[in-house]
């Protein structure tokens, strides 16, 4: 599987408020922040950068790592979206979620090549999803494909046959 983030669209996620972001072609890439909060000593702590990386997990999945479910930043209004962009082989995906959003309410959209997949209500567009791109789990997403701060031992801390067991997915060999 060849996986292409190609453009994300996040608002008001988790700590976050409007981002647009293009990724296209950028390979690995490292996220940094700053803390603008005031008297706030923290560095980059609480800036936003893992919550860019729970927004992908979240539009994939309906999931964050965490598990956490509130979702929408309390600090604005209007709910929540975050669409994505992303090709997996020679198939441009985009998916957009949201969630108490203004104009969409809580719903799930599906476009492959610009053409609408969606099925009636949420959960019937999640199990589409889920069999369009059943490598992309939580799991998988969260120990392998996207690093966040303290989630690296996600993989190397699973058993010898977990880890086994993400291989043998990711190289579709089991």
């Amino acid at each position: 599987m060849n996986l292409n983030f190609k453009h994300i669209k996040i608002k008001n996620f988790m700590s976050l408020g409007n981002i647009d972001l293009d990724l296209n072609n950028l390979g690995y890439v490292s996220i940094s922040g700053i803390n603008n909060g005031l008297g706030d000593n923290a560095k980059s702590n609480g800036s936003g950068k893992s919550s860019i990386l729970e927004a992908i997990i979240w539009n994939l999945t309906g999931d964050t790592l965490r598990g956490t479910k509130d979702i929408v930043n309390r600090f604005t209004v209007g709910g929540t979206c975050v669409e994505l962009v992303f090709k997996v082989d020679d198939i441009e995906y985009k998916i957009a979620r949201y969630k108490d959003d203004e104009d969409f309410g809580t719903n799930l959209k599906i476009f492959i090549n610009g053409t609408d997949k969606s099925g009636k209500g949420i959960r019937d567009t999640q199990k589409i999803l889920e069999e369009l791109l059943p490598d992309l789990d939580t799991n998988l997403l969260g120990s392998v494909i996207i690093l966040g701060q303290g989630l690296p031992q996600k993989f190397t801390n699973n058993t010898p046959s977990g880890r086994k067991e993400i291989l043998e997915k990711l190289s579709k060999s089991d």
